[in-house]
This record gives structure tokens, sequence and C-alpha cells, in this order.
């Protein structure tokens, strides 16, 4: 679970509405209308990429009233759907996706079967995909192919497969030893 004690916040007097701020947002918080950028506070998971690439520094992170957990309850999904589906991506439920926020597969996959249709919608129900980015998307994009849910391609989004199931089967034979296949 992580905590998100910061909100972005946008200057409508800076802001010029390039959009670059909302192409970045990994939980599609942040929507330009009428060419200044609006920021839905209860998506923003203050991971600072828009005050990043804001030219004009309208963007600009404050502290929350009040923190905002962000966190699925797994609980409130049949264990074995979870299961199933992680044993379909190739995936234990209790594998860590996401080293900076600490989400386990079985998280995402409950996730995803409770309705998440798209990685800003993880990002946003479970934090996964908040910090860098870059390994636990791969495991994300394991998860809806395994649940039949296509995701277009996107810039802001690693989809690289780094389980040991994504190993080629020539190397896996080459190196038996390793164990690539048969674990799950």
């Amino acid at each position: 679970m992580k905590v998100v004690h910061f909100v972005s916040v946008v200057d409508p007097r800076k802001c010029n509405g390039d959009r670059l701020c909302e192409g970045l947002c990994p939980a599609g918080a942040i929507k330009v209308v009428e060419k200044k950028a609006r920021v839905d506070a209860t998506r923003c998971v203050a991971c600072g990429k828009c005050a990043d690439v804001c030219r004009e520094e309208a963007v600009t992170l404050i502290r929350r009233d009040d923190p905002m957990a962000i966190g699925f309850n797994v609980a409130a999904v049949d264990p074995a759907k979870v299961q199933e589906l992680c044993m379909k991506a190739s995936l234990l439920p209790d594998l860590l996706v996401c080293a900076c926020t600490g989400t386990l597969a079985g998280e995402v996959a409950a996730a995803v079967i409770s309705g998440a249709r798209s990685p800003e919608d993880i990002v946003a129900r479970t934090g996964a995909g908040s910090g860098c980015g870059i390994y636990c998307m791969g495991v994300v994009f394991k998860l809806f192919q395994a649940a039949g849910i296509r995701i277009p391609e996107d810039p802001r989004w690693n989809n690289l497969p780094l389980t040991a199931a994504d190993v080629p089967e020539v190397v896996s034979e080459k190196y038996p030893a390793y164990y690539f296949r048969g674990r799950i």
C-alpha cells in the first residue's frame, strides 16, 4: 500500500495547455480542458512527473490535508479467481510486482478482476506504476493479457516481460538447471 501525502496543483495563469503533463500522468489524473490542465485529486499519486515536464512551471506538488492510501483490497475478490488469473499469467499471487509501492501480483489481479481496464486504472487503484514504472508494467500487461484485455501501445508504459516464464524456450532448454519452466 502506498500513502500519498502530496497532490499536484496547476496554476491556470501559467498553464499553456500543451498537454505534456496529461500525456505523462501514469494515473490519468490530469486532463486538459479549455487549454488548462486540471488535476483529479482522487487519482493523483504525486509521482511528480507532471511538475518535472512542465516548461512553464505551472504544476507544483502541495501537501494534502488528508493523506490518501492507495492499495487494492484483495480480500474483496474471490481468491480462486485471483489465483486463476495469476496462474494464467504464469505469476504467483504473492510475487512482488512493484518494488516502489510494495504491490503484489495478486493485488493487481484483483484490481483487473474488479474492473481495472487500463494501466492508469492499475496505478490509481494499486499504486503500481506510480514510481519508476519500469519493472512492474511488464507484469501488469501480462495480467491484462491473461484476462483477455488488450492495451493499446503507449510510450508511457514499459511492456517488458521480466519473469522466468518469459525466457525463450531455447534458453530454457539450454540451461535446465535454472528451472525456467515447471515451477508454477
